[in-house]
């Protein structure tokens, strides 16, 4: 245990003081604070452009609604001749939204205009308002008593309860498969192409005098795997940071799109993130460490290294699944699935759609297939290692698993 202990060591220290790790960790960290400085000061500043073009007989806006429903709303009026000029302003980004209003058969219509997304709040603004003025305009045509009136344009009430048991948001879930997927690529390949570094510069040839190869293997999985725990903790500091600092408003906080509710946070969140996080990684760390102690030249890594990619995409795109439909037979399946479970079970485990009971079923079957890869991976490892030359065939791993 001495001998892994001085490995382990000697790797961390290695990565750690790699230039590539620390201009990294601070290029990330910049761009994470970077992100919210943006999202925060062009908050205060953003501005809604909105051109209005009216041909109807009976429609006029409350300028003061509007703005009340449209945070930063700039409004101008133009006539109809403008129209095509107002439509090249959108093209050119010089406008955000154009609402032409046209009257066909005594009743609107709403043109909407804009450049790539359209923006429900705008359209919700304007047609609620001309709605209003046109069952106004009905009831009064039809002589319809005050009384009718009112209650057509009561409101009808919404009262929305969640039912599911939310341990987080959709902010999280997404944070975490893209965390989990950017971590296996960077740090599991980088494992693997190591250890093929060392057999094609014949540095293995006086490693394995020292140490026995199985401490090399799990000295150098285990190094990457602090090497990253730390990295992400980095990137983590760097988002509390701009918290202390007020960049980021924990009431109306999202990622790209998806709510993050940090009033979610609890230790059992953090507890999940870290095993499953750990977990994921060492799953697919192993198969990377043992296919590369199988190749003698670098380049011939990515020829080898296709179904484990395969494996971590397909993981990438359940997980995404995972956060539209948590109760999918293919995620049910995923849950379960050691490749698959470390992003599918956490993310479940988030969104509230994982009892107790399943949770800990999936994390006994992915420590159980994990102690099974370290196994197989090491044999493959021990031996893998001193083949020289010979170009790789999957026929020769059941060749390594013989004694």
């Amino acid at each position: 245990m001495n001998a892994l202990w001085t490995a382990y060591l000697f790797h961390i220290r290695e990565q750690i003081r790699t230039k590539g790790f620390r201009i990294t960790s601070i290029v990330i960290s910049l761009l994470i604070l970077g992100y919210f400085a943006y999202n925060h000061f062009s908050s205060n500043e953003k501005e809604v452009l909105v051109t209005v073009i009216n041909t109807s007989t009976y429609y006029s806006l409350d300028d003061k609604i509007l703005k009340e429903n449209i945070e930063g709303l700039v409004l101008h009026t133009e006539q109809i001749k403008n129209e095509e000029k107002e439509q090249q302003k959108i093209k050119d980004q010089d406008l955000d939204h154009l609402i032409v209003i046209k009257e066909k058969n005594s009743i609107p219509v709403v043109n909407y205009y804009y450049h790539r997304s359209p923006d429900p709040t705008v359209m919700f603004a304007f047609t609620n308002q001309l709605q209003q003025q046109y069952l106004a305009k009905v009831s009064t045509e039809q002589a319809l008593s005050q009384e009718v009136i009112s209650q057509l344009f009561q409101t009808i009430p919404v009262e929305e309860t969640m039912l599911a048991e939310n341990n987080g948001s959709l902010g999280i879930v997404y944070v975490f498969i893209f965390l989990m997927y950017t971590f296996i690529l960077m740090f599991g390949q980088g494992v693997a192409m190591s250890i093929t570094g060392e057999k094609s510069t014949r540095v293995m040839e006086v490693m394995i005098t020292k140490i026995k190869p199985i401490y090399m293997l799990f000295a150098k999985v285990l190094s990457s795997l602090t090497a990253g725990l730390i990295q992400v903790s980095v990137f983590f500091l760097s988002g509390y940071v701009a918290y202390l600092i007020g960049w980021i408003n924990k009431n109306q906080f999202n990622i790209v799109g998806f709510d993050f509710d940090l009033s979610q946070i609890n230790a059992g969140l953090i507890v999940a993130f870290v095993f499953f996080f750990a977990c994921g990684y060492l799953v697919y760390a192993l198969c990377f460490a043992a296919l590369g102690s199988l190749i003698s030249r670098t380049e011939d890594l990515g020829s080898v290294m296709g179904p484990v990619m395969v494996l971590v995409v397909g993981a990438l795109m359940v997980g995404i699944k995972t956060m539209m439909d948590p109760t999918g037979g293919l995620v049910n399946f995923s849950t379960y699935f050691p490749f698959f479970s470390p992003i599918v079970a956490y993310s479940k485990f988030v969104m509230g759609e994982l009892t107790t009971l399943e949770l800990i079923i999936s994390g006994a079957i992915l420590v159980t297939s994990i102690l099974l890869l370290a196994i197989g991976a090491s044999k493959i490892y021990v031996k893998g290692v001193m083949v020289y030359g010979e170009k790789f065939k999957w026929s020769h791993l059941s060749a390594m698993f013989k004694k």
